[in-house]
């Protein structure tokens, strides 16, 4: 199965970010933090030895954290669900990540849930926090795709699109906006399921949001080899003028990053010659390319 995990685009705050999340989700660990170098900076435009990406886990999550500057920022149209059966727990964080935020739905009792609230953090990052069990999706936290714009009514082929291309598909709970409910009904109002082993969320959502999917918040996929690597890079790419170092944009707006296993040693590498060499043929490239990138570590 391919390994997947979530990007946030950052503007310099992605070390403050991780810190900050660590410190209040449950299971978290920070991994490894990357730096940028001087080679690409025509490309990425940061100080050398600044903080690129910081590698984060929280709730079964895997997060990547990239400071890509003032580009792009994350957005609601993708959020991150919070699943904690503690009304207390629930009330703790919403009172940490609500400071500097805003309230998108207010922290209450829902027809749905009996202590629910949707924020957005001092970073921009949407938060639903639900005071339930995580069930069959078997993580606390849990990207969730609002399929909105020109993808309203898409969610469900997306999803089995997704489970496709990625190596497995099984929905674990679904509903309907049911009649009467206007442009709503009929559309998907809250799924979950399980793409190659991942709990992703989805719900469409026809109203203009003023946003929709952006490269400020990504998804990452790992796949085993270049074989592989072409075969979802082929599979998902739909937008040429997006694809770049690894980044492409598929037939829902959705980004991707597809980073082979294996491709990290060089672009992050012990040698710093090497690792120099490699990021510089990686800012040349669209879709990673594992036996060239060894090739320029390598010198």
């Amino acid at each position: 199965m391919t390994r997947i995990s979530a990007c946030i685009w950052a503007d310099g705050w992605a070390e403050e970010a991780a810190r900050f999340y660590a410190s209040l989700f449950p299971d978290a660990s920070i991994g490894e933090t990357a730096y940028f170098s001087k080679e690409g900076f025509e490309h990425h435009g940061q100080s050398e030895g600044s903080v690129m990406v910081v590698e984060l886990t929280l709730g079964g999550q895997a997060f990547t954290l990239l400071n890509g500057g003032a580009m792009f920022t994350p957005n609601p149209a993708m959020s991150f669900f919070v699943f904690i059966n503690d009304k207390a727990e629930i009330n703790r964080l919403w009172t940490a990540l609500i400071d500097g935020g805003k309230a998108r739905m207010e922290l209450g009792s829902y027809p749905w849930c009996e202590h629910y609230g949707w924020v957005e953090d001092r970073f921009g990052v949407s938060w639903q926090l639900m005071m339930a069990d995580p069930g069959a999706l078997e993580q606390v936290i849990v990207p969730a795709l609002m399929f909105t714009q020109g993808a309203a009514g898409k969610a469900e082929e997306a999803m089995a699109r997704y489970g496709e291309v990625l190596g497995g598909f099984r929905p674990v709970e679904v509903s309907h906006y049911p009649p009467g409910t206007g442009a709503n009904e009929g559309l998907l109002m809250h799924g979950q399921y399980k793409i190659a082993g991942q709990a992703v969320i989805a719900f469409d959502s026809p109203m203009d949001h003023g946003f929709g999917f952006t490269p400020g918040q990504s998804l990452q996929v790992y796949p085993a080899g270049q074989a592989e690597t072409d075969r979802i890079w082929d599979a998902l790419t739909h937008v040429p003028e997006a694809e770049q170092c690894g980044w492409l944009c598929d037939a829902y707006g959705l980004s991707w990053q597809v980073i082979p296993d294996g491709a990290t040693g060089y672009i992050n590498g012990p040698d710093p010659a090497g690792r120099a060499r490699a990021r510089q043929a990686m800012f040349a490239m669209k879709k990673l390319d594992i036996a060239a990138l060894k090739a320029a570590y390598e010198g």
